[in-house]
């Protein structure tokens, strides 16, 4: 529910069946609760008849306080969805204020959705909510990077709320709740600033030169794959992604 004091922005992409033999449907929205909000508009970069590529573009400085961003994700029954973004988000010092980033996606049966993430980074002072959830049908396959940076170089991390729920037709395959900031990172986080997580649902995953950093969950292709450090350089698990994303 939108608070008295929050901006919103929402970003809504829908990619459905086309007509016999022609390309499958993307629709797009963007809405706001006024002129000020920032949002991210979705661009459609390729478009085939069972695939799509988005990509997702920012209209404005994101993320300040009193910014509300929500992406909302439908993919079609059999249809594949690269969402690809074009910049990296820094959540800014929002001076006792907050601001949440909300992401809801929604796969039909057969449905594929790789997006590879760029690094979002909570900034000394920032408070922000942000969270990621995914509802699976039969066959539904995910592919999902994400980095958290905690603090810009040099500076201690703001606070960030960071939670994930995937569900599948057999209940839950992740559930996540990560409260960090300049206190608790230390001891959850081991004095890492940076976290890469790389997710792969509904699909069998070969061995990848990142194994050392998997973890294979509760359900029969579902894999995890964390890493944590200083540098994002350092913890990209590019094996991993390329492997679950078709990139290598």
């Amino acid at each position: 529910m939108l608070t008295s004091t929050e901006r919103l922005g929402r970003t809504r992409l829908r990619i459905s069946a086309g007509p016999s033999g022609g390309r499958c449907q993307v629709r797009t929205a963007v809405t706001r609760s006024d002129p000020t909000a920032s949002a991210l508009r979705a661009v459609v970069v390729e478009h085939a008849a069972a695939r799509a590529r988005v990509a997702l573009v920012p209209e404005g400085a994101l993320l300040l306080a009193g910014d509300a961003i929500e992406i909302d994700v439908s993919v079609g029954e059999g249809l594949e969805v690269d969402l690809v973004e074009t910049g990296g988000t820094v959540a800014y010092d929002m001076r006792g204020s907050a601001a949440r980033w909300d992401v809801r996606v929604d796969l039909a049966a057969g449905a594929t959705l790789r997006w590879g993430g760029l690094p979002f980074v909570v900034a000394a002072g920032a408070e922000v909510a942000r969270a990621v959830r995914v509802r699976c049908a039969a066959g539904a396959r995910l592919a999902l990077r994400e980095t958290l940076v905690l603090g810009r170089y040099g500076e201690q991390p703001g606070s960030v709320r960071q939670t994930t729920t995937v569900h599948d037709p057999a209940g839950p395959v992740l559930v996540e709740d990560l409260p960090l900031d300049a206190a608790s990172a230390p001891w959850m986080l081991g004095g890492a600033r940076v976290v890469t997580s790389v997710l792969s649902v509904g699909a069998d995953v070969p061995e990848t030169p990142d194994d050392l950093h998997r973890y294979d969950l509760d359900r029969p292709g579902a894999v995890l794959w964390r890493r944590l450090g200083q540098q994002v350089h350092d913890v990209e698990l590019t094996g991993a992604w390329d492997e679950i994303s078709g990139c290598s």
